[in-house]
């Protein structure tokens, strides 16, 4: 191990879109730079389903490098989500999202990340109703598997959704993946840290305000301390994620050289947020 043991997790496509290392390189690199834990990010934006061999393999990989899953990212494509309107494209969509539900706790996970409808879509009442045909299917699952759902902020009106989610459904069942990111490109940190009490899973990352950068910490403009003392505040249990990506635009250099600058970021965080 390069460093010390970093009680931290990292997500699996860091390098996705660059070098797009095997599964067995990839995990090996985070556990080598000190990660600890794994939040699972690939096949987020596809409409692949993990087989039980697939399962079976990749558990293997993640238990043989040293890493736990935390939590899994759900997948969707542009045409099958979770507000999908043709009947074909929602249970298609209800499909994937068991598929990674059943993972998640095969992997010893215990969130399914998934991202809600767009608040200025057409027909937005419509949409939200067909989001909650799709929780309502999966609900069972989750709690017969001990897993919950954890609604992603993508859009600069979430709060919306979201407060519409949580009023309807119990938090054993859903709950919030505060990106950091994407709060700061659209400029509603403010609104989303009121359901400080949903918190279940966290995509933290840095930009500039302009890009979705996924940027290690302190490579952009978000302002981290109250940011940690907020996460603070609200008990939350789980080791800090870190959803840092690797463009090549961004950083010249190797996946070595990347991630020593993440492990670098990560351990000032930690220090800030009182992690030995």
């Amino acid at each position: 191990m390069l460093g010390l043991a970093l009680r931290a997790s990292i997500t699996s496509d860091m390098f996705n879109y660059s070098y797009r290392p095997l599964m067995e390189r990839k995990l090996s690199l985070f556990a080598e730079h000190g990660f600890e834990y794994l939040h699972w990010c690939d096949d987020w934006n596809n409409d692949v389903l993990y087989s039980a061999d697939d399962m079976r393999r990749y558990a293997r990989l993640v238990e043989s490098s040293g890493l736990s899953c935390l939590d899994v990212h759900g997948t969707a494509t542009s045409e099958i989500s979770i507000d999908a309107q043709d009947e074909g494209a929602q249970r298609a969509y209800i499909r994937l999202l068991e598929n990674r539900i059943e993972f998640c706790s095969y992997l010893g996970g215990d969130a399914v990340v998934v991202h809600p409808p767009r608040f200025k879509a057409p027909r937005l009442s419509s949409r939200l109703e067909r989001s909650y045909e799709v929780l309502e299917a999966v609900e069972p699952i989750c709690m017969d598997l001990g897993v919950c759902i954890a609604v992603e902020n993508c859009y600069a009106s979430d709060d919306r959704v979201l407060e519409a989610y949580f009023d309807r459904y119990p938090p054993e069942f859903l709950g919030f993946c505060l990106d950091s990111g994407h709060a700061n490109l659209n400029g509603n940190m403010e609104e989303l840290l009121s359901f400080g009490d949903r918190l279940r899973a966290l995509h933290l990352h840095d930009n500039h305000g302009e890009r979705d950068e996924h940027q290690p910490p302190f490579h952009g403009s978000i302002d981290w301390e109250p940011l940690l003392e907020w996460i603070k505040g609200c008990r939350y249990g789980k080791p800090l994620n870190f959803e840092v990506t690797h463009y090549r635009e961004l950083f010249e250099g190797s996946m070595e050289d990347f991630l020593m600058e993440t492990v670098a970021s990560v351990k000032r965080i930690l220090r800030m947020y009182g992690e030995k």
